[in-house]
């Protein structure tokens, strides 16, 4: 083959040393002509017949001009060389690159497991606090119905006494106002212990829906919300305007805190005149009062909170 075809092939990408099935270690003359008859043979017209691949011979043709040239066969193992080592360079950077990436998302991965556990954390201590809470209520609830019901009625001081006639009638008849008063405490105190309860089994619901659905994402079987068909576009255009007025429009909830109020108020009325009573209850104050308040804040919070969160949750459903 003429020297300016072999020129060519110096630059070629096809590994000469594995073509004739001889390594550059122990690559010699002798060796050289012993892997070129075999190739010869191998890839020989008259052996293949029709299935003789003329590309394939001419490379092995080339393959053995260059190597059996010293000034060539140089050439060629420079820039054999100079390719092998951009390789390997190259399979070392993507090496690390993917270790990078790996390491990169299993600290992701670990940095979304803590904060989920934390949140499931809070979680659970909210919802022992709120029943821990409730669980206190109730036994003061019963232990004040107890009083009640035990507390002996003492009989109205006699006639006889030199009292003014305005002070024995008041000590005949007790007030209404403080057994009114301590009837609707109590019936709000039951309600609240009814909300504390809902709002301690709605959490626990959603607590489970979201390990469900974090089950359902690592088994791989999470369907996401399926989008409206063509056909359907004004009747879901329809539903997501009276979702978004639903939700757009605040929830009010009632005050629980109107009984108290009014009885604030009705105990400042009783207080500018003087009565006077022998019960052994008429001296007590149900106590806890800052303490409920401050209580009903974090619960007016903690609601407002889980509106946010349903909204939140809807708005992404619709989007």
């Amino acid at each position: 083959m003429p020297s300016d075809d072999l020129t060519k092939w110096i630059t070629s990408e096809v590994d000469f040393y594995t073509l004739l099935g001889i390594t550059p270690e122990s690559f010699t003359a002798e060796e050289l002509r012993r892997a070129y008859r075999k190739t010869a043979l191998r890839y020989h017209p008259d052996k293949l017949g029709d299935a003789f691949d003329p590309d394939k011979y001419e490379q092995f043709q080339a393959a053995n001009d260059v190597l059996a040239d010293p000034e060539l066969k140089q050439k060629y193992d420079n820039y054999r060389n100079a390719r092998v080592q951009k390789q390997r360079a190259a399979a070392l950077f993507e090496g690390k690159r993917r270790a990078m990436k790996e390491d990169l998302e299993a600290r992701e991965r670990g940095g979304s497991l803590g904060k989920r556990s934390r949140e499931d954390e809070e979680m659970d201590a909210e919802i022992k606090r709120l029943a821990e809470e409730g669980r206190k209520r109730r036994a003061k609830r019963q232990s004040m119905m107890a009083e009640n019901v035990s507390s002996p009625t003492f009989a109205p001081p006699p006639q006889a006494q030199s009292r003014p006639q305005s002070s024995a009638s008041a000590t005949s008849n007790p007030p209404p106002s403080a057994q009114t008063r301590t009837k609707e405490q109590e019936e709000a105190q039951e309600d609240e212990v009814a909300r504390l309860e809902r709002l301690i089994a709605e959490a626990a619901a959603a607590k489970a829906k979201r390990k469900a659905d974090k089950k359902a994402r690592k088994s791989s079987i999470y369907n996401p919300p399926q989008s409206p068909a063509p056909n359907a576009t004004s009747s879901f255009t329809t539903t997501t305007k009276e979702n978004r007025e639903r939700i757009e429009t605040p929830i009010k909830r009632p005050d629980i805190f109107n009984g108290l109020k009014a009885d604030s108020k009705s105990a400042s009325t009783s207080a500018s005149s003087p009565k006077f009573s022998f019960s052994p209850n008429a001296g007590k104050k149900i106590g806890g009062v800052s303490d409920f308040a401050a209580t009903m804040e974090r619960l007016k919070e903690a609601e407002r909170k889980r509106l946010e969160g349903e909204i939140r949750e809807r708005e992404a459903r619709e989007v």
